[in-house]
């Protein structure tokens, strides 16, 4: 039976090139899935109604063919389907483009890509083949065959992907008790300073007593050139800015900062940190917020050690109903070219490092409810991640 699958030959070269525009910087497997992933699941639609449910009503292809009001109607039908059986499906293509550079997920993109490829070919095959031949069961055969192919292709990216994700949970919870056990460890330096110090206050405080009793002017200046002049400086070190840490109220965010400031601090890196009360950040998934943070600190920490005078600045507070957070360095340079660093691969650092920015873009397409704003001068690099409550 010859019949028009309502889409021209030309169909798959127009998407195509759709998907070459579209993913200019998607891998190979993306941009293939991107251009036949939506022409199958129409053809399937097509043909399914076209052998299955249209002859039930009397209703045969070569009519359509000839009736072009029934066939606009027939196309309007499988809308409809289409967005149906999409949700059906459940195929998250947001999650897609950060599995893309992921290597099994690449092997089962090829696969699914193949069952594809090789089910539009055969689709029309049939479609030129039956115009010679009565390949009226071939049409039901390769329809039954697509399906159950394309069902189980989805079914295995939705199922990698989700073991993807958990494993990325699981690696963050990992990350989570190393950080907060690092976390403890600064806690208890803390606190062990702060005894210190009031133990030889009390003993300084005794021995200025004495020198205050016997009015003896040396002595009392001895003891505040040689101990009190410095105490002030030193309960401003830097470590004790680990403290204003206890403010932020995500924990899992609590203890990557802390981790990030102490190895800053074993670097001898210059850091100040600040936190506002009050600040929250529920509407970003954790793993996302963790993931973005840990990225900007990391990539701060390695530019900075490379400046003249090594410097990190970590500030959390509230800007109008925004939650924001800036990590700001110092750099060796006096300004950086921003755009170029959020394409994948390029790194300032060198070749094959400059994963990071290009994965926040991937996260940050994920939430239109938060931006990160970039800036350099002045040999400082500042990255402003603002976050705006989701509407209900």
């Amino acid at each position: 039976m010859s019949y028009n699958v309502g889409l021209s030959f030309m169909t798959p070269f127009y998407l195509l090139f759709y998907a070459y525009f579209y993913g200019k910087e998607r891998t190979t497997n993306m941009f293939a899935f991107y251009a036949f992933y939506p022409l199958v699941l129409y053809l399937l639609i097509f043909n399914g109604y076209a052998y299955f449910l249209m002859p039930g009503f009397g209703i045969t292809s070569d009519f359509l063919n000839r009736s072009y009001l029934y066939f606009i109607f027939f196309d309007l039908l499988i809308i409809p389907t289409f967005v149906a059986l999409s949700k059906l499906l459940n195929i998250d293509f947001k999650y897609l483009r950060v599995l893309e550079r992921d290597r099994k997920f690449g092997r089962i993109m090829f696969f699914t890509n193949f069952v594809l490829i090789a089910y539009v070919i055969m689709n029309y095959s049939v479609v030129v083949a039956s115009r010679f031949f009565n390949l009226y069961y071939a049409g039901h055969i390769i329809t039954l065959i697509g399906y159950i192919a394309i069902l189980y292709a989805v079914y295995s990216v939705n199922r990698y992907a989700d073991e993807y994700f958990e494993n990325e949970r699981r690696k963050e919870n990992r990350r989570h008790l190393d950080d907060l056990e690092k976390y403890s460890e600064q806690v208890e330096s803390l606190y062990e300073t702060l005894r210190s110090f009031r133990h030889d206050y009390t003993n300084v405080m005794i021995s200025l007593n004495e020198a205050i009793q016997m009015k003896d002017i040396d002595q009392i200046k001895m003891i505040y050139d040689s101990v009190l002049k410095d105490s002030a400086s030193d309960l401003k070190q830097q470590k004790f800015d680990l403290a204003k840490l206890t403010r932020v109220t995500n924990m899992p965010l609590k203890s990557l900062l802390s981790s990030k400031v102490a190895e800053a601090f074993d670097k001898g890196i210059q850091c100040h940190v600040e936190v506002e009360e009050g600040v929250f950040f529920t509407d970003m998934r954790p793993l996302d917020l963790i993931t973005i943070i840990s990225i900007l600190c990391d990539n701060a920490i390695e530019a900075t050690v490379l400046a003249d005078k090594p410097k990190l600045s970590i500030a959390i507070f509230k800007m109008e109903n925004q939650s924001v957070i800036v990590v700001e360095n110092s750099t060796k340079e006096a300004s950086i070219d921003v755009a170029p660093l959020k394409q994948r691969g390029f790194s300032t650092k060198g070749t094959g490092r400059g994963l990071g920015l290009a994965n926040i873009e991937e996260i940050l397409f994920r939430y239109d409810n938060v931006t990160l704003e970039t800036e350099s001068a002045q040999h400082s690099f500042v990255q402003l991640l603002s976050i705006t409550p989701k509407e209900d």
